[in-house]
């Protein structure tokens, strides 16, 4: 049977962050051009939001459909006793699926052969950031719940976290992260570099061994990275005791650690659209809630 793998990524908008018809520009424009499919041409494909429906899941408006490249191309075809290739009458086409919810902003969309999950995210972006009423947008991954400070905790010396973070929609939960850090200095992004080449502590005074709890800036950028609005990167090393012929010698093994390598992801069998749509739209809420279990519905 056929398998098939959706990833989840947030759609946020960046360069009217700050207008006043924000919710127009979510609600309303943003569905406006994934609606309205006008193509754009990179190297020799057609790119292009085909095959859209809008529809209801749980009294909500969501909207499916694909991303497709497509161009005309020649084929080998038999005439009679001989072959010979001729340009197509239609452009070949190949499609990757997604399902967009306005009210979360999260997209969860397919990977295919032809179309891989960082390619449909880098054109999607372009697909709707040539509106002017929409202004440019930043498609970001969302990480697996959790790994990221399971992953931390692996690596006894941290000596690099970086975030990569941008503004989130004023009114949303994560605003408040966001505000704690950057102390309302009014940014669309914000990187943090935190690094010690012998190491940092990134566990607050109140951790323990069976209930770690990170230092407040640490907690609020991961947040914000499990909410879509950024990546991080890790470095560090373990010490590890390596034996030697006449002494054991201490050497540093290195660790390190990308959110954009953790995204989370759900494989579905080949089923029925509407069966389809309704496993994506729980994929979709549970990854909204950062939900563990989300990466299991396909089973």
């Amino acid at each position: 049977m056929h398998k098939r793998t959706f990833y989840a990524a947030k759609i946020n908008v960046h360069e009217n962050i700050f207008s006043l018809e924000l919710n127009e520009i979510i609600n309303t424009h943003i569905p406006r051009v994934i609606m309205e499919s006008k193509p754009i041409k990179i190297n020799s494909w057609n790119w292009s939001f085909t095959d859209v429906l809008q529809m209801q899941n749980n009294n909500e408006n969501i909207l499916i459909g694909n991303v497709t490249k497509s161009k005309f191309t020649s084929q080998k075809v038999k005439i009679g006793d001989k072959t010979e290739k001729r340009k197509t009458d239609f452009e070949l086409a190949h499609t990757a699926f997604f399902v967009y919810d306005p009210q979360s902003e999260i997209l969860a969309h397919e990977s295919t052969g032809s179309i891989s999950a960082q390619e449909f995210r880098e054109l999607f972006t372009k697909l709707l950031s040539r509106d002017p009423m929409v202004g440019d947008v930043v498609i970001n991954p969302i990480p697996v719940p959790q790994h990221i400070r399971s992953q931390l905790l692996t690596i006894d010396n941290i000596t690099h976290i970086g975030f990569y973070l941008i503004h989130p929609n004023p009114g949303k939960d994560e605003f408040n992260s966001y505000q704690d850090i950057i102390n309302d200095a009014g940014l669309k992004e914000l990187v943090i570099q935190m690094e010690n080449k012998d190491g940092f502590n990134v566990l607050s005074k109140q951790a323990s061994e069976n209930k770690p709890e990170f230092i407040s800036s640490v907690e609020n950028g991961i947040s914000l990275v499990e909410s879509g609005y950024g990546t991080i990167d890790v470095k560090g090393y373990n010490e590890v005791i390596v034996q030697g012929k006449r002494k054991d010698r201490i050497e540093k093994s290195k660790k390190k650690f990308s959110s954009r390598k953790s995204v989370r992801h759900v494989i579905l069998n080949e089923i029925d659209n509407l069966s389809l749509v309704s496993k994506l739209c729980s994929f979709i809420k549970l990854s909204k809630n950062k939900v563990n279990s989300g990466d299991e519905i396909g089973k």
